[in-house]
This record gives C-alpha cells, structure tokens and sequence, in this order.
C-alpha cells in the first residue's frame, strides 16, 4: 500500500467581542479583580468608578497574578456590608477555578446574613450542582437556578447569574445554562438591605467547607446583564482556556499512518475540538483511516482542529 502522511493544524475560537474595551461597567457597583496587582497588606482593591464600597478583606488567601488562591481550610475574602442594598435587577459575576480534591458542600460566594450557625437570607453560588440561590431565610426557602450538573474543576470558569424581575439566568463560561422564571425575591430584600456576611470562598453555614481553588474578578451590577454582556465578562478567560488547549494537541508520530487515528473532541481546559479533513476518503474528520492501494501514490493528508470555549 502507498504510505500516508497525516499533518495537524489547530485553532482556537472564543466568544466574538466587540471592540468596547471590554466587559461592561454600565451598573456596576462593585468590582474586586482580586489579583496579586490589586492586593495588598491584607485588602484587595474595588475598581469600580463610583463605589460607595471599600476594599475587601482577604483572610489568608495567596494573591497571584491569576488570582487569589485558596487552601480550603480557613482562607477567604470577607466584602464590604450591605452589598445588596436597593438592589431589585442584578448580575453576581466570578472566575473560579474548584481544585479537584475539593469536598462538598461549599459556596463559591455567598452574600447576605447568618443566624446560629446558619444562612439567614443570602444569594449564594456552588459548584455541586452548578447553581445559584436567593433566599429570605435557611435553605427551605431558597429559590434556585440550576444546571443539574457539577462544575468541571480544576480549569478556570466564568460564573455568572442575573436577575430581571421574576427571571434568574445562569451563565457557565458566557453561555446560558439555564433559566428560572419564578423567583421572588429581590437581592435588595435580603436582610432589608442589610447584609454583613458577604463572603467569596466561604459559605454562609459553619458545617460546610471552605472553597479550594482559586478566585478573581468579583463583579456586582445593579442589573442584569444581557447574552452579549455575559459573554464579553467569560471572554478573556475562555480565549486562554482554548489557547491551552491548542497547545496541547498531540496526535503523535503521524509521518506514516497505518491505523485509525484517535482525535480528541474535548481539551483538558473545557474546550470543544472538531475536526476537519483534506481528504475525507482517506482519513476522516473522526479518525477512520483509508490507507492508499498498493501501487498507488503516497498521500499527505491535513487534519484541521477548531477548539471552541464559550458562546
């Protein structure tokens, strides 16, 4: 048989942008980037332009340049009180990366008031499953927006959850999720706007774990984000993520194919990989390899690799 040479291209696409210098501050009334450039002597600066709110506290966390890294034991980001105040429309917006050895249950944040060792009305966000609550009270009155699934860990993901009057839409990476169109209750209710236990990796009842992992980029609007919005704040973090993932293609030693390939559809940072042919007859978008008859020509065949992250 003739011998097949099979070459890879790869490249990556995340959510389109338009050139307004990125995400939003229409709203905004807090934004803590969380990084090691924003943090120091024990607070992490709000850029946002405007804010009534202060610094937050950071109680143990290792600030990086990507972020502030958390053990999971006792570290975490204590935000300015009453946060939620006069706020009826919002968008709650975060990168986080979960560490995979990270038990359950956890909050990535929670933002309102606690009671005993419980919540006592607070908008909180886990990643098991992927979801976002606001309650009046405990947990019995929680009304929740879900995914039904688990966060991916151990990858860098966007989170973010607005509310327009009855609707709760949740985003994972600038793509909606799923949508609530029965909820109730006003973050700006919570505690009659009072809210003094607004945290970022701790949860609001003392039996649960401390997050583990890594946080940055806490955004707070006093509406809802649209689709565009949403994307544009996952945007950044999506384009590394799939970035990566081109980096890491490997198909091996393909200078002489003799066997089916094995074309990953999915990179280890939450990418999409599909494939493109030069020459389907010969070896396919999924792999499936023709090899040339005998006597016939040698054949050089390129495999294109699109990685997608995001909307």
């Amino acid at each position: 048989m003739g011998a097949l040479t099979a070459t890879m291209l790869g490249a990556a696409t995340a959510p389109a942008v338009a050139d307004v210098g990125g995400p939003t501050d229409e709203g905004l009334v807090a934004w803590y980037p969380l990084d090691a450039a924003h943090t120091t002597g024990g607070t992490t600066a709000n850029l946002a332009e405007g804010s009534t709110f202060g610094p937050a506290t950071v109680h143990g966390a290792t600030a990086t340049p990507d972020g502030l890294a958390l053990d999971g034991t006792d570290d975490y980001v204590d935000l300015p009180d009453h946060l939620l105040a006069g706020l009826t429309d919002a968008t709650v917006s975060l990168d986080v990366l979960v560490d995979p050895t990270h038990g359950t249950p956890y909050f990535v944040y929670g933002l309102g008031n606690t009671s005993g060792t419980a919540g006592n009305g607070y908008l909180f966000t886990t990643g098991n499953a992927y979801r976002t609550s606001i309650a009046t009270g405990n947990w019995s009155t929680e009304q929740t927006v879900t995914k039904g699934s688990n966060l991916a860990r151990g990858v860098w993901k966007t989170l973010t959850w607005t509310l327009s009057g009855t609707t709760a839409t949740l985003y994972e990476d600038g793509v909606q999720v799923k949508q609530a169109t029965n909820v109730t209750t006003d973050p700006g209710q919570i505690g009659g706007g009072q809210t003094t236990a607004n945290y970022v990796g701790r949860s609001l009842y003392s039996s649960d774990r401390y997050l583990k992992g890594q946080v940055r980029d806490f955004r707070l609007y006093d509406r809802a984000l649209t689709v565009s919005e949403a994307g544009q704040l996952a945007a950044e973090t999506s384009t590394a993520a799939a970035d990566a993932d081109v980096a890491a293609l490997d198909l091996g030693d393909t200078s002489a194919v003799t066997a089916d390939l094995a074309l990953p559809t999915a990179g280890a940072q939450g990418s999409t990989i599909t494939w493109a042919s030069s020459d389907a007859a010969v070896v396919s978008a999924a792999g499936k390899v023709t090899r040339p008859a005998a006597g016939a020509d040698d054949a050089t065949v390129t495999l294109t690799a699109t990685v997608t992250r995001g909307a």
